[in-house]
C-alpha cells in the first residue's frame, strides 16, 4: 500500500498540523506557525449590496415669503436623496418666471400668496405642467379659496403645519401625477359643495376683501349699471369709478364686468 508522504499529509517536521476546521472557516486566520495548505487561497468576504443612488431628482421650487419657513422647507426637502430645491421665491409671479428654467417639477406655495389677482398666474403654472403643493394656514379663505385653487389645476393641499413626512409624500405624489389632498380639506371642500349655508359664508368673506366702495361699485356692477349711472349715483367721478372697479377685479382675480357680476350675483344669492 502506498504511504502518504509528510508533505501531502501537510505535517513535515518543524510544521505545524492545520486544524481541518480552520481551513473550512472563510475570513479565519490561522495561528501562528500554521502554513495554508499549497493550491489553498483565502476567501475572498463577501461585500454588502451597495444601493444604487436615484437617477432623477425631483425638482421642487419653494414659494414663500417667510425666511424662516422657506430655510425650514429647504431643509426638510433636501434632506432626501430623490429630491432638490432648484429655486426660491417670494411671490407667485417670480416664480412662475423661474420655473420654466431650473427644471422645476413641483412648486410648494402658502395659501396667502395665490387668490384674487394672482389667480390667472397659479393657472398659468398648472397648464404648464408644473404640480403645485398649496400650503393652508387655519381659517385662511375658506371653502370658497380652496375651489379656486382645485379650478385653477392644483392637485396638492396640505395644511401648513403639517408633519415634515407628510409634506414629502405630498411632493413625491404630484411628482407622479398624483393628487396630495388632506383629509381636513377634502371634508371642508364637502362641506362647502353640499351647504349653502357654507357657499354664503365664504361668499361674503371673499367680499371682505373689498373696501367699502369697491363693494358698492362691485354690486352695482352686477346689477347691470353702467359706469355712468354709478358715477351718477355715488356722486363720483368716471374715473374713480373705473379705479374702484378695476381695483375690485383685481382683488377677487376675474377679468371681465360679467365674471365680476356673476361672482356678487352667486355670493349675495338667498340661501335655500
Amino acid at each position: 500500500m502506498r504511504q502518504t508522504s509528510d508533505i501531502e499529509a501537510g505535517t513535515w517536521p518543524g510544521r505545524a498540523q492545520i486544524p481541518p476546521q480552520a481551513s473550512e472557516q472563510p475570513g479565519r486566520l490561522l495561528p501562528r506557525g500554521v502554513v495554508r495548505p499549497p493550491g489553498s487561497a483565502r476567501p475572498t468576504p463577501a461585500r454588502p449590496h451597495a444601493i444604487p443612488p436615484p437617477t432623477t431628482l425631483v425638482g421642487v421650487l419653494l414659494c414663500e415669503d417667510r425666511e424662516i419657513f422657506r430655510l425650514g422647507l429647504r431643509v426638510i426637502l433636501e434632506a432626501e436623496p430623490d429630491m432638490a430645491v432648484v429655486a426660491e421665491s417670494a411671490h407667485l409671479p417670480a416664480a412662475v418666471s423661474a420655473a420654466d428654467g431650473v427644471g422645476t417639477q413641483v412648486v410648494v406655495v402658502r395659501q396667502g400668496l395665490v387668490g384674487g389677482a394672482t389667480l390667472p398666474l397659479l393657472r398659468e403654472l398648472c397648464r404648464g405642467g408644473t404640480a403645485v403643493l398649496v400650503l393652508a394656514e387655519p381659517g385662511e379663505g375658506g371653502g370658497s379659496a380652496l375651489v379656486d385653487v382645485l379650478q385653477a389645476g392644483v392637485r396638492g393641499f396640505l395644511p401648513r403645519r403639517s408633519a415634515a413626512q407628510r409634506l414629502v409624500e405630498g411632493v413625491r405624489s404630484l411628482a407622479k401625477n398624483e393628487g396630495a389632498l388632506d383629509a381636513a380639506a377634502t371634508s371642508q371642500l364637502v362641506r362647502y359643495l353640499t351647504s349653502p349655508a357654507e357657499r354664503q359664508g365664504s361668499g361674503e368673506r371673499t367680499l371682505d376683501r373689498l373696501t367699502e366702495r369697491q363693494r358698492e361699485v362691485a354690486e352695482m356692477v352686477a346689477q347691470g349699471l353702467s359706469n355712468d349711472e354709478i358715477a351718477t349715483r355715488l356722486f363720483l367721478s368716471l374715473a374713480t369709478v373705473k379705479s374702484h372697479l378695476t381695483a375690485s377685479m383685481r382683488r377677487l382675480g376675474v377679468r371681465t364686468r360679467t365674471q365680476l357680476a356673476i361672482l356678487v350675483n352667486r355670493v349675495e344669492a338667498p340661501v335655500a
